[in-house]
């Protein structure tokens, strides 16, 4: 194995520490030399719940990111080309792995922040970010392409857009196709590498105005914070590229974020359902397309979601 092979390498396994939709993994990974190609795994999309790929997209960009900050700490430039060919939509990117200088402090504090990453269900300290904290959270989003409007515990359209959120969860768990496609990726077997570990989905909520996801296999229930920090990333279009943009875009805030001891949660299923995707753009007054809703808070560290194999 030459120097840049064990480069590549421990590029693509940090690139696989990235979060996807209910930790699907949806993404695919072709090496020729020096170049990486990404594809997107229509074999792991949640076909009910996001049947144009969007979900998918958004998971593939956080690889796409972490694999660029990896790339970096090797003291390797990557050139990244998004969307490369029109005649094939599964070819998320390439990425020309070259000779770079050495990374900076701000780049090698990225690529450590990989394995610190972890999504975080359970109950959060109940009080929001300090500015600051959440003013460098937002500028990572854009640096990227994207937007962060935050939600703050004392904004009126806090509450209807939890009750939007409730409102999606309650539809989705009446379709007998999105709860078996939940289920399916949630609670799974303690030896899958992929999908939810039941002890990581975390306890129900007691109260419906807590800011976190509702899944249907959850165990246990708990007091949640209502003081966290919700916010929704967004993008100016709403297009494959737009996607892969947002998940660049949330992997940069959430690697920004752990260097603050910040975690994050999602509320994938109210951006799911269009009519709820809809509303929440009328309660934001946005212009833009919602791509993701997650709360930002401060907890304890949980254990990663299991990973397949990579590189």
């Amino acid at each position: 194995m030459d120097v840049v092979d064990s480069r590549v390498k421990r590029i693509l396994r940090a690139a696989a520490s990235a979060p996807s939709v209910n930790n699907t993994q949806p993404w695919q990974v072709e090496v020729a030399g020096r170049t990486v190609v990404l594809r997107a795994d229509p074999a792991r999309q949640l076909h009910h719940s996001d049947p144009l790929g969007r979900e998918m997209l958004i998971s593939c960009g956080a690889y796409l990111f972490n694999a660029r900050a990896a790339a970096r700490r090797e003291s390797l430039s990557p050139a990244v080309r998004v969307l490369p060919e029109r005649d094939d939509p599964l070819l998320v990117a390439t990425m020309q792995l070259d000779p770079g200088p050495a990374p900076n402090t701000d780049e090698l504090e990225l690529a450590v922040a990989i394995a610190r990453r972890r999504t975080s269900r359970v109950p959060f300290d109940d009080q929001p970010l300090f500015t600051d904290v959440l003013t460098d959270i937002q500028q990572s989003a854009r640096d990227e392409g994207a937007d962060l409007r935050p939600i703050q515990p004392s904004e009126p359209a806090r509450e209807e857009v939890m009750g939007l959120v409730r409102r999606a969860e309650s539809l989705a768990a009446e379709d007998p196709a999105a709860r078996g496609e939940e289920l399916a990726w949630t609670a799974t077997d303690a030896d899958r590498a992929d999908g939810i570990p039941v002890d990581l989905l975390g306890p129900a909520p007691v109260d419906d105005g807590a800011p976190v996801r509702q899944f249907l296999a959850s165990r246990g229930s708990a007091q949640f914070e209502q003081h966290s920090t919700m916010a929704l990333l967004f993008t100016p279009g709403d297009t494959p590229r737009d996607w892969v943009t947002a998940g660049q875009s949330l992997e940069h805030l959430l690697l920004v974020a752990i260097t603050y001891f910040v975690h994050a949660s999602f509320a994938t299923t109210v951006l799911e359902n269009p009519t709820t995707r809809h509303d929440l753009r009328r309660v934001l007054s946005l212009d833009e397309a919602p791509q993701m809703l997650m709360r930002l808070g401060y907890s304890s560290l949980p254990r990663h979601t299991p990973r397949l194999r990579s590189g």
